[in-house]
């Protein structure tokens, strides 16, 4: 309120002084001068009424939202290759389709070059129980939403590969 304080009483002052001029330069616009300075009276009023409530509420140095927001700009952006495969993850252990179109060309691939360091190619005898899943002719699933691999065999599928070709 009070750095506005100085403000009201020159507007005040003004307009006090621009009515009474009119008022007694023109009086047959008298009556209307003394509603238009009712009303510049009263909005001054709201004005410091404004102005001194915005004073009372306690300052913050930085919103919540401010705040927030520049917590999720300095987090670390993921890589979204990370992100894309741990989509297609989730999505392979929910349908049999995206299984066989999302994840599994990309664990034939990793088998095919795990492999290849050993000097050795895919086939049941290196691949063993994981052969029928990984098998390059794999026909596409009939039903769509079957479910897809459980993630205790994807765990398992994912340390068999690990193991192959050290």
């Amino acid at each position: 309120m009070r750095r506005h304080l100085l403000d009201l009483i020159v507007l005040f002052v003004l307009s006090s002084l621009i009515c009474g001029y009119v008022a007694l330069a023109q009086p047959s616009l008298r009556n209307v001068t003394l509603h238009l300075y009712v009303f510049l009276l009263g909005a001054m009023l709201m004005l410091g009424v404004v102005a001194a409530a915005g004073d009372s509420v306690p300052r913050r140095l930085r919103s919540e939202l401010d705040r927030a927001l520049s917590e999720s700009a300095h987090r670390e952006q993921r890589v979204p290759e990370l992100e894309r495969t741990e989509r297609e993850v989730t999505l392979a252990t929910a349908t049999a389709y995206d299984l066989h179109v999302r994840l599994l060309p990309h664990l034939r691939e990793i088998a095919q070059c795990r492999l290849e360091r050993s000097g050795k190619t895919s086939g049941p005898d290196t691949l063993g129980r994981w052969w029928e899943l990984l098998r390059p002719d794999r026909p596409e699933p009939d039903d769509r939403f079957a479910p897809g691999i459980k993630p205790a065999e994807l765990r398992a599928l994912v340390s068999d590969l690990e193991r192959m070709g050290r």
